[in-house]
């Protein structure tokens, strides 16, 4: 009688493996500072412009950044402050206006930087819960199987002392059969978790709108800016990436990642971790970038003041 009881309460717990399902929802509170901020169409070049910086001494890398960040014409007007007579004070100044969006570039581009490691943070944490989730469901299953191939054993061994070797030949085939079905549970992982993401930034890399409330206007700019007509932006550049590296699902457009809400397992929380990596290291370039620009502009000679005579 009490290898039957162990028998059924083995098959009790592995019923409680299989069906156990944990609540797990990770909302988008973690991150609760995001970026919203819509990003300004900027004219084009005036015509001559690039040419007349060039001619100025910035370098065509430095030009294509300063683009994007917005300070071709106070660029210009730095030029046009070094060639007039006088002491440095006014170039001083038009300097300091260049340096200055730099800076705040610069702190742009920590904004993001922080966002994405904020989103990967959110990913850790649903991945941990499913794990543990995944850990104890397994830990129930392979108790289930010890006990159950226990029971078996001891029912079969002692309806065959007893003289009822059919029915420990049934016994037998029958908690074979259950210890295999258990075991097999193991091979089929389970678990998934809600992830509520509603200002998704691999979304808005994907889509590409002409408008981003999600990036700051330096890095969307820098994001999509082309540097001739034809050739990919470098939002274009990353879902490449991402296709090459196998980690879109089909053309995208349905793609769990990119939706508000949706229920990932931890299979695909590695993949939107891998994506998003993949977005961090493009989108900190642009620290090194704008390192340069800074660099061209710090390093113009200062008119020295004037004597009087």
């Amino acid at each position: 009688m009490r290898p039957a009881l162990v028998l059924a309460s083995a098959l009790l717990l592995a019923g409680c493996g299989l069906g156990e399902r944990r609540v797990t929802d990770i909302g988008d509170t973690f991150c609760a500072n995001r970026l919203r901020t819509a990003v300004a169409h900027l004219p084009p070049p005036a015509p001559g412009q690039v040419e007349r910086l060039l001619a100025g001494g910035f370098s065509a890398d430095a030009i294509e950044t300063a683009e994007a960040i917005g300070v071709l014409d106070r660029m210009q007007a730095l030029i046009e402050t070094e060639r007039r007579p006088g002491n440095g004070v006014p170039v001083i100044l038009a300097r300091q206006a260049v340096t200055d969006r730099v800076v705040l570039a610069l702190l742009d581009v920590q904004a993001t930087l922080a966002t994405i490691d904020c989103e990967g943070e959110r990913a850790d944490q649903l991945r941990g819960q499913l794990a543990r989730n995944e850990a104890r469901r397994a830990r129930n299953l392979g108790l289930a199987g010890i006990l159950i191939g226990a029971s078996t054993a001891a029912l079969t061994g002692g309806l065959s002392l007893a003289g009822s070797t059919a029915a420990g030949d049934t016994i037998g085939i029958v908690g074979g059969s259950t210890e295999a079905a258990v075991a097999s549970l193991l091979l089929f992982g389970g678990g998934d978790g809600l992830l509520r993401t509603r200002a998704n930034l691999l979304a808005e890399i994907h889509r590409q709108p002409d408008q981003s409330t999600l990036f700051p206007p330096t890095v969307w700019r820098y994001l999509t800016r082309r540097d001739a007509a034809g050739e990919p932006s470098i939002a274009e550049e990353i879902v490449t990436e991402w296709r090459a590296a196998g980690l879109l699902e089909g053309t995208g457009e349905d793609d769990p990642l990119f939706q508000p809400e949706a229920r990932l397992t931890i299979d695909q929380l590695e993949r939107r971790d891998a994506m998003l990596d993949l977005t961090e290291a493009r989108i900190a370039l642009m620290s090194r970038d704008l390192r340069q620009l800074l660099e061209e502009v710090t390093s113009r000679p200062i008119p020295a003041r004037a004597r009087r005579p």
